[in-house]
């Protein structure tokens, strides 16, 4: 279906992305190295795995680090959106 470098693609193509991009965005951002079946199979494996969060609006918010430990504090080490930062505050 997907490879694990096609994963870091998608990935690394969506945190250059600042703000990150919305997901109507992604195949112009991700064509023509992937295609839209792969595109979709990538999303929800990220999103089902907490890679990825996705706000109703269908802007991405948030990626995980690669480098993340379990027991580290999540606003030190996410990335998260300025628009998301600016909704919710800095903790």
């Amino acid at each position: 279906m997907y490879t694990e470098t096609e994963v870091d693609y998608f990935i690394d193509t969506i945190k250059n992305v600042k703000p990150f991009p919305k997901l109507r965005d992604l195949k112009k951002l991700l064509s023509p190295t992937l295609s839209l079946d792969k595109i979709n199979a990538i999303l929800k494996y990220l999103e089902r795995s907490k890679q990825i969060i996705i706000d109703l609006d269908g802007n991405i918010v948030w990626i995980r680090n690669n480098n993340m430990k379990e027991d580290s504090n999540l606003s030190e080490t996410a990335n998260f959106s300025k628009e998301f930062i600016e909704h919710f505050g800095k903790f």
